[in-house]
């Protein structure tokens, strides 16, 4: 769960085809392909792969805001 919302919110921001470029080595945009490479990692190894391959600064940055603002939300959805 953790892996796909990272996911999620970098497509958000960028698209899922440059989600898929970022974890196929072959740079395609094949969705299903990168899911399996997803798959076999760690959320942290997710994050990471994100942060530092993602093609455009800007969703770099914006993973990094959402994740780093995510607990202020969690109190709204135990309620």
């Amino acid at each position: 769960p953790q892996s796909r919302l990272y996911c999620i919110v970098a497509a958000y921001n960028t698209g899922s085809g440059n989600v898929a470029k970022t974890f196929n080595k072959d740079k395609s945009r094949n969705i299903s392909r990168a899911a399996k490479i997803i798959n076999t990692m760690t959320p942290d190894q997710v994050y990471q792969k994100l942060v530092e391959n993602l093609p455009y600064d800007e969703t770099k940055h914006y993973i990094q805001r959402v994740v780093k603002r995510q607990n202020i939300y969690l109190p709204i959805d135990k309620t």
